[in-house]
């Protein structure tokens, strides 16, 4: 007796559009709450914190509130990784190597001590705090570098948990605030000139906008400094990236696959877009626009990262990590200081 023919199997690939038809309803949101992340940044109190970290407030927000419906989880998880990749490699754009030339041998080297001091210095910190090993590093990059941006950056070199981004982002959006008011009421008092306030403003605070916030308090110029040093901290989160994505294997160990090479693609694409940006290939509206364009993909990212964020990982964290963060500001802040006075910078 011949055996029966099997059924032909009614299994068909999904239509080209079907992912995209599941990832839209989340990334729709995604863009929705970015936009009104920009607006609310614009408002008093606001403002220093930034679009990064208000975005994920929201999420966090909504989240807590109303959960989130299985419909916009895959475009929540796609704006939170490779929405986020993408806007990583458009802030390239945001990068001119020729910024070191033009501030000065002893600022640069401030900058960079801040950089490599501060990352291990607050490493270490947040050990003996019992800190996890990755979000410790995602604070040591964020309050070294440029806050939420290295953050997100880092995070995604190290495989970071998004728990541990969102952390964080959100602990360096309330130190660099902390510092902000530490600088205009207590800096006249810390025996430094205004040029010297400016400089150290821009060498310790997270974001560009806590920098601008505090250093312009002292005028136009002091603004102006302060800002300059910042953006070189910013430059250097490129070669502080390439360091991480060649420490981030397992075990320490350098991963050589086309796949998954030592130095991520996407922070390929960063340095990449930075060099075209900084010999002239670019031109300024090009720059200009993908900049923009970066930020507002970085904070879809954070948006979604915060949807996807429940409230009790700050209790599973404990105070131990906002202790943390503090300490490892202050140290770095402190050290700042002492560098200025001993590299005699005016």
């Amino acid at each position: 007796m011949t055996a029966p023919l099997a059924a032909p199997s009614t299994t068909t690939a999904p239509p080209p559009g079907g992912v995209w038809r599941r990832r839209l309803p989340g990334l729709g949101l995604a863009a929705g709450l970015a936009v009104a992340s920009y607006w609310l940044a614009t408002l008093p109190g606001l403002k220093v914190v930034g679009p990064l970290t208000v975005a994920l407030l929201i999420g966090i927000a909504l989240r807590s509130a109303m959960g989130l419906p299985g419909m916009l989880t895959e475009g929540t998880r796609y704006s939170a990784r490779t929405v986020l990749r993408l806007g990583i490699v458009l802030m390239g754009a945001r990068l001119d190597f020729g910024l070191v030339a033009k501030v000065g041998p002893r600022v640069l080297l401030l900058a960079l001590a801040v950089i490599v001091g501060g990352i291990l210095g607050i490493r270490w910190v947040t050990k003996r705090f019992g800190v996890p090993e990755k979000l410790g590093t995602l604070l040591a990059v964020g309050t070294s570098i440029c806050g939420a941006s290295a953050v997100v950056a880092a995070s995604s070199v190290t495989r970071a948990e998004e728990e541990d981004t969102t952390l964080a982002v959100g602990l360096c959006g309330i130190l660099g605030t902390v510092g902000v008011l530490f600088y205009v009421f207590v800096g006249p008092l810390l025996g430094l000139s205004t040029a010297q306030l400016a400089i150290l403003s821009g060498a310790t605070l997270h974001e560009v906008a806590q920098v601008m916030a505090a250093a312009f308090s002292w005028g136009t110029s002091a603004g102006d400094l302060g800002t300059l040093v910042k953006l070189t901290r910013v430059v250097l989160l490129a070669p502080a990236l390439v360091v991480l994505g060649l420490a981030s294997g397992a075990g320490g160990k350098v991963r050589y696959s086309w796949k998954e090479p030592p130095i991520p693609w996407f922070v390929m694409g960063f340095l990449s877009v930075g060099v075209l940006g900084s010999v002239g290939v670019l031109p300024a509206v090009a720059k200009a626009g993908l900049s923009t364009a970066s930020v507002f993909l970085m904070v879809m990212a954070m948006a979604a990262m915060g949807l996807g964020t429940h409230l009790n990982m700050v209790r599973r964290a404990g105070m131990r990590v906002v202790y943390a963060g503090l300490a490892g500001f202050a140290a770095l802040a402190l050290s700042a200081w002492g560098l200025i006075q001993m590299l005699s910078i005016q």
